[in-house]
């Protein structure tokens, strides 16, 4: 670990923390468009296709092949779905849990933006099928301030998996 010139002030770090703890708690509770809400307009997310390399040196996750690409418009898209008739294997609703941790941020480019880095375990759930967990690192772009709020303009997920389930991509926002 090097030291930072310029460590964030720990507010900042708080403020962050509690921003990604409603985000997420939105997501548990299906509250969706408060979710789609904290999204920027040209919002960006991608779940990276786990690799297995033979040197314990080389990247884990392919650059050039996604697993997942979203973005504010497919991902409202996805949701306004579940609301509808059609979404029969999503009945009934998965109890979904979001727990984040390990959350560093660092400044971005711009006087309002910053990188934050978090670890995720999704724990997701349904009466009749067994709990599904995904755990991940989490690669965040969040624009705004601690007085004004933030949004997320970007997020990358790196699942802990070689071969991920489906059940494990989809509850991981």
């Amino acid at each position: 670990m090097s030291a930072r010139p310029d460590p964030v002030p720990v507010e900042m770090v708080f403020a962050v923390t509690q921003f990604l703890h409603e985000e997420s708690a939105a997501l548990d509770e299906a509250r969706y468009e408060d979710w789609l809400a904290v999204l920027a307009d040209d919002f960006q997310y991608e779940i990276p296709l786990p690799v297995t390399p033979e040197s314990p040196y080389a990247e884990q996750y392919s650059r050039s092949m996604p697993l997942s690409l979203e973005s504010k418009g497919s991902l409202r898209f996805r949701f306004e779905r579940l609301a509808s008739d059609y979404a029969w294997a999503d009945r009934p609703r998965h109890f979904l849990r979001h727990f984040v941790s390990n959350v560093r941020v660092g400044p971005g480019e711009r006087p309002d933006e910053w990188i934050v880095r978090s670890n995720v375990l999704v724990a997701r759930s349904r009466t009749s099928e067994p709990t599904t967990l995904a755990s991940a690192g989490r690669h965040d772009l969040l624009r705004g301030s601690a007085r004004d709020g933030f949004v997320l303009a970007s997020r990358t997920v790196y699942l802990d998996v070689e071969v991920p389930h489906a059940s494990q991509l989809i509850p991981v926002y």
